[in-house]
């Protein structure tokens, strides 16, 4: 049995040696069984595309998988710099993008401090995992709510907005 990237017909392994530089990949196979895996570890987006697996029989047999690796990423609604009048609410929405699985967590920060906990009043996180969505919502701005504000899921990489709580109409 062999694994072949179709891309550019490189062969990845026969039985159970592999023939590319590449470490992460590994044929796996329990003797006795007729299951053979390609184990691609750490998989990047370069690594998207159709691999064939290939049993030597005559006539020979070949199976193709189309791999799709994305990166899961955050993105907070709006702009990525926002002008709040103090007093009034700040509400901001994360959304966990191309994720497989909704995050087991989604984390709100100002600068290195986590907000879902925050002692500060007026504060409320709301993380709905199903929908893969997390809302900030801080009553009563002040310019002390000033600054840049991280959305953090568990399993994506993260988003920021920078927070800006301006007294007056200036």
């Amino acid at each position: 049995v062999s694994w072949i990237r179709k891309r550019d017909l490189h062969i990845l392994t026969v039985g159970i040696l592999t023939y590319t530089n590449d470490q992460r990949f590994q044929s796996l196979h329990t003797e006795g069984s007729d299951e053979w895996t390609l184990r691609i570890s750490s998989p990047q987006p370069r690594d998207s595309g159709t691999y064939e697996c290939q049993v030597s029989t005559e006539p020979k047999i070949s199976q193709g998988f189309r791999l799709n690796v994305v990166v899961s990423r955050a993105k907070i609604l709006g702009n990525s710099e926002l002008f709040i009048k103090s007093g009034s609410d700040i509400n901001l929405t994360c959304l966990a993008m191309q994720s497989p699985i909704p995050p087991s967590f989604i984390y709100w920060y100002k600068g290195k401090r986590v907000m879902n906990y925050s002692q500060r009043g007026g504060i409320n996180v709301i993380t709905e995992r199903s929908t893969r969505t997390s809302k900030l919502l801080i009553a009563k701005a002040t310019p002390a709510d000033s600054g840049n504000y991280t959305c953090s899921p568990s399993s994506s990489d993260s988003a920021s907005v920078v927070v800006h709580v301006i007294n007056g109409e200036h």
